[in-house]
């Protein structure tokens, strides 16, 4: 019966724990945060144009944002466009192989959090 209870104790310590750690792994990674004007959602990326630090005009997709965030604002309403934002967002570099066998590396934009700034 002991076993039984200790079992049970553990299973739920971890449930409780898991998700904990995930995302204080997603707070300790790397963040930016820029500000730009949302272009638009292209069905895959979202487009921010930015100006860069030569004050250079360009623009930066962002491949993902997390749940809360398109809770918060529901980019694929054309309602945002053209409104100025305050992105924080973290870089990964993925891999894929292409169709000759070379590695190419690229990186993914995820937005983790926005503030409607205009």
């Amino acid at each position: 019966m002991k076993k039984t209870i200790y079992t049970l104790c553990t299973m739920i310590l971890l449930f409780f724990c898991c998700p904990q750690t995930n995302a204080q792994e997603s707070i300790d990674q790397d963040t930016e945060t820029i500000t730009g004007v949302f272009d638009t959602f292209d069905g895959e990326n979202f487009i921010f144009n930015i100006t860069d630090e030569n004050n250079e005009e360009d623009i930066m997709l962002f491949s993902k944002a997390n749940d809360g965030v398109l809770t918060k604002y529901n980019l694929s309403d054309e309602k945002y466009n053209g409104k100025t934002f305050s992105i924080t967002f973290i870089s990964e570099t993925e891999t894929e192989v292409d169709e000759d066998g070379d590695e190419q590396a690229y990186t993914v934009r995820t937005i983790i959090d926005l503030e409607l700034l205009d």
